[in-house]
């Protein structure tokens, strides 16, 4: 699996998620093996604004939603993309009392797992959020 960061605009606190986004590639590649050799997904760091609009737009919801997540099919070389909204980030690391890398990380690994074919309905999957946890907990951002 391979992870490209991309931004929307500039944000303000962004801390360095370069280095974070590769550490969780390497490690979804450790949980999945050869299976996820082939994917490649671009993540981006989007507003509420852009979420908002992809959301309405794709899933008929006009609402602003932490992360989304669309494959993008097996015909090129970037076959998903994953928006995480930053505004979202921030609120939901001061509510949850998570820092901002462990929030990023946790929206990022799910929006992953759902383009590897994990889904949910309103309540969490007990699998994909077992999944979840390992992955995290591997880079040392679980649950404390």
């Amino acid at each position: 699996m391979q992870l490209h960061l991309y931004f929307e605009r500039e944000f303000d606190n962004v801390p360095d998620l370069d280095s974070l986004v590769q550490k969780i590639a390497r490690t979804v590649n450790s949980v999945f093996g050869s299976s996820v050799s082939r994917e490649c997904y671009n993540v981006i760091v989007a507003s509420g604004e852009l979420v908002r609009q992809l959301n309405r737009d794709f899933r008929n919801k006009d609402s602003v939603t932490d992360v989304l997540s669309f494959p993008l099919g097996d015909e090129g070389e970037i076959t998903g993309e994953i928006y995480i909204c930053w505004p979202r980030v921030v609120s939901q690391a001061g509510e949850y009392g998570s820092s901002l890398h462990r929030e990023f990380s946790f929206l990022l690994v799910h929006g992953i797992l759902h383009l590897l074919g994990y889904e949910h309905g309103d309540e969490p999957n007990p699998e994909m959020r077992a999944l979840e946890e390992k992955i995290l907990e591997r880079i040392n951002l679980g649950r404390t």
